[in-house]
């Protein structure tokens, strides 16, 4: 719950600071029209996210050869943004150590503000992960129950709803995880990166539509469980630091995604089963 909270409050200072700051903005706008694109396949949103994301880029840079306190958390908003953005190891690797740097001038200048706190404590468990010991969760056997589960969720789903964009989701994700399998140490480094980038695609897909006819999301709550365990389970040389987002605790995520499913009919026994499969983690 703790982790919830902290989430959500991160997230209403992260909107409260853009909608004050024009850089900040154009970064949020970026991930909005990235988003809407995704969902969408809307050209339109394509190149605004574009438009938007090197407006952000060109405020950035201007705004750190003057960075002060009344500047820096527009700064972590802009820069948390297009981190999400970045497809590329490089640029990824450029705009976290640019994060680190802003980070370390406002620990210079004093700023304390309640984002930066929340950001810079995000941070430190990050640099812990990266500097300590950690299990891996990576397991093909526990990956191909997953993917056998999901199929006979795919089955429910095109029987009770064919025309559900959700079962789409299914399908891919379940192609995915197929792929997945077959990562070994010498899959070049651009491979792996492939695959970190289409599961952040499915970690952003949103059920907009459905979120706005009030329907009930348990369905998708399910495929979302499926992507965060086949996550978990996704082979180790595949960077689970570059995978999911920096500081993210994605079993507490995942724990929270299914006590947030209704047990309904007629998919009760599946969630049940997908329970006893993340038991041992």
């Amino acid at each position: 719950m703790g982790f919830l909270l902290s989430s959500i409050n991160c997230l209403i200072s992260f909107f409260r600071i853009a909608s004050s700051c024009r850089l900040a903005m154009n970064g949020v706008l970026a991930l909005s029209a990235y988003h809407i694109a995704s969902v969408t396949h809307c050209q339109h949103a394509r190149r605004k996210e574009y438009q938007y994301q090197m407006l952000a880029i060109q405020d950035l840079g201007r705004c750190l050869s003057n960075l002060g306190p009344e500047n820096a958390d527009g700064a972590l908003v802009a820069s948390m943004a297009l981190l999400w953005l970045c497809e590329d190891m490089s640029s990824r690797g450029q705009i976290a150590a640019g994060i680190s740097a802003i980070l370390q001038t406002c620990q210079g200048l004093g700023h304390q503000s309640e984002f930066c706190r929340m950001i810079a404590q995000a941070w430190r468990q990050t640099a812990h992960l990266h500097t300590t010991p950690k299990p891996e969760y990576g397991d093909t056997n526990g990956l191909q129950h997953i993917i056998a589960e999901m199929r006979k969720f795919e089955e429910i789903l095109k029987e009770h709803e064919p025309d559900d964009d959700t079962w789409r989701q299914l399908r891919l994700l379940i192609a995915l995880a197929e792929d997945l399998i077959k990562v070994e140490p010498s899959t070049p480094a651009d491979k792996q990166f492939e695959r970190f980038r289409l599961l952040r695609y499915y970690k952003l897909w949103l059920p907009l539509n459905d979120l706005l006819t009030d329907k009930d999301l348990s369905s998708i709550l399910m495929v979302n469980a499926y992507l965060h365990a086949v996550a978990l389970h996704t082979p180790p040389q595949t960077s689970q630091a570059y995978m999911i987002d920096l500081g993210v605790n994605l079993p507490s995520l995942l724990n929270e995604t299914l006590r947030q499913i209704r047990p309904v009919e007629p998919y009760v026994r599946l969630l049940d089963e997908l329970k006893v499969i993340l038991s041992p983690m």
